[in-house]
């Protein structure tokens, strides 16, 4: 039997148990690959959401659990002709359940390295399918013992003692140390640990969610040094993802930088005011993997046309994998230590980088 019908049997079955219990609750179901190389069957795990066959999701809390925008999803349906949107009587946009679910799907092929073109106008079959070849072909990273504690933590929904071990790391850690050795590859692992089915896609927001504001705490406590400079951290309008932001700033506030956050949804002319109000000297913008790769470039372009060229603009995030020509006058930075070493080099040249404002290769 083929793979796509063997997986199709099996989420029929999976779909037929949910029908039954007509819970909503993640459900499991076990597929199979025979690997002909080795004469083996390869399992893997797929979760699918178990809601009743009416259960719908609006569209204001699309973007919430899968991490697409609207803008986004409405450019693949008329691309792609995917996810179809369907309309109740008062007018409201609703997405199935089941769009939902392929959805979540995407974004792990995505965040492994696929473009969207590759698996967007897919079938939930395909997709699934490439997961298995992920799970068959990519190196398994094997997890520590602290990522292992954390997952643990999670799955029993136990808050308090997370954030106990989240504290009992860092004291041992250098910020730098803490979101390199500990946060950047228990996200990784989270990541994996719901693609296999492990955990649900809450586990991760919660997880995401106390990570976000013990950075915030920690970035709250280092006091900045004399002379250091202003960096003001922003996301770009449509960007919702701060997780990345928070940790570059708390590696900053740790090595010395006055930090100014200004939030999300804030508009390219009113962050060049709020640069120009806290005389910053850095404006330091990150995008996320969902972001529109199309919309990077002009946004650093036209931000940069905004800013007095005495004020850098330093840019990060998985956004940034498919830019090819950075914009003069914008500093991609793709490591922690990047702007550890940047940031020295400015207190040395006494916060006046005018002539820093260059392209990277």
């Amino acid at each position: 039997m083929s793979f796509c019908r063997t997986v199709l049997l099996q989420a029929i079955r999976a779909r037929r148990k949910i029908a039954q219990a007509n819970a909503c609750a993640p459900l499991q179901f076990k597929a199979f690959v025979h690997d002909k190389t080795e004469g083996t069957n390869v399992s893997f795990f797929v979760t699918v959401i178990a809601m009743p066959q009416n259960t719908f999701v609006l569209q204001s809390e699309i973007e919430r659990l899968t991490g697409f925008g609207i803008d986004k999803l409405r450019k693949w349906r008329q691309r792609f002709g995917f996810p179809s949107t369907q309309h109740e009587v008062d007018g409201r946009v609703i997405y199935s359940s089941e769009s939902v679910e392929r959805l979540l799907v995407i974004k792990r092929l995505i965040e492994a390295g696929f473009r969207p073109g590759q698996v967007v106008a897919n079938t939930a079959v395909e997709n699934l399918k490439m997961v298995a070849d992920l799970n068959l072909f990519k190196p398994n990273v094997e997890r520590s013992e602290s990522t292992n504690a954390f997952i643990s933590l999670l799955k029993r929904s136990d808050s308090e003692a997370f954030k106990a071990m989240l504290s009992k790391r860092r004291v041992k850690q250098t910020m730098l140390d803490f979101v390199q050795q500990t946060i950047a590859p228990l996200m990784v692992s989270i990541g994996d640990a719901w693609l296999s089915g492990e955990i649900d896609v809450y586990h991760e927001h919660l997880c995401s969610s106390m990570i976000e504001r013990y950075l915030i705490t920690q970035t709250n406590k280092s006091k900045p040094r004399p002379a250091f400079p202003i960096f003001l951290f922003a996301l770009p309008p449509g960007e919702h993802h701060q997780l990345g932001l928070l940790m570059v700033e708390a590696v900053m506030a740790e090595a010395g930088a006055y930090i100014v956050n200004v939030g999300t949804e804030i508009p390219l002319n009113s962050l060049k005011l709020a640069a120009s109000g806290c005389k910053a000297n850095v404006v330091v913008l990150t995008f996320s993997f969902s972001y529109p790769p199309r919309d990077v470039v002009p946004t650093l372009t036209h931000l940069r046309r905004l800013l007095p060229p005495q004020i850098l603009i330093w840019a990060g995030g998985a956004g940034l994998s498919q830019v090819r020509r950075v914009p003069k006058g914008v500093q991609i930075m793709t490591h922690f230590d990047e702007a550890i070493s940047a940031l020295g080099h400015l207190v040395r040249a006494g916060t006046e980088p005018a002539n820093e404002s260059v392209q990277l290769s």
